[in-house]
């Protein structure tokens, strides 16, 4: 395990943005897989979808390569301490992190297991991801403007300019 660091180095924070940035992008463009999924299934022509979909998975596979890429920093380089508070609420911020970070992972991957081997099940799966992300999203964002708002403390700013280590 790496060391405690007392702030998150550029390329964390970079990894961490972008990463939000292609969320982001794959929740307001994904719906479109639904419709070329239909169209796949029913027999219809894809080609005017194809764009989209070859984007939706690449987007996809780069999310889920940027998060490994992020666990493996965060496991060799460290990550700051939680920011003091009840045991609950650390824990409670533990966890979603962890959330985020399983959903980060299982959604491309089921996402590739829809395209590769079992559209109807898979895909099933993968769209359920959607209103999760959006509920830890929902959270996370609440959890930062609270700590930066009413705690007044650093979770925010630390996520904006890189710390010493």
């Amino acid at each position: 395990m790496a060391k405690q660091s007392t702030g998150y180095t550029a390329l964390q924070l970079s990894l961490h943005w972008l990463i939000v940035l292609l969320v982001f992008f794959q929740l307001i463009f994904g719906d479109d897989m639904g419709r070329y999924n239909y169209f796949l299934r029913s027999g219809q022509d894809v080609a005017p979808l194809l764009t989209g979909y070859y984007l939706h998975v690449g987007v996809g596979i780069a999310v889920l390569v940027l998060t490994l890429a992020r666990l493996g920093l965060r496991l060799t380089v460290g990550v700051p301490a939680s920011v003091p508070g009840p045991a609950l609420q650390v824990r409670a911020g533990e966890a979603l992190h962890y959330l985020f970070y399983l959903m980060l992972i299982v959604t491309p991957v089921t996402g590739l297991l829809a395209q590769y081997v079992d559209m109807r099940t898979f895909g099933e799966l993968h769209a359920a991801n959607k209103p999760i992300f959006v509920l830890l999203i929902v959270l996370h964002a609440a959890a930062a403007l609270y700590h930066h708002f009413v705690l007044k403390d650093s979770t925010l700013r630390r996520m904006m300019v890189p710390g010493t280590n």
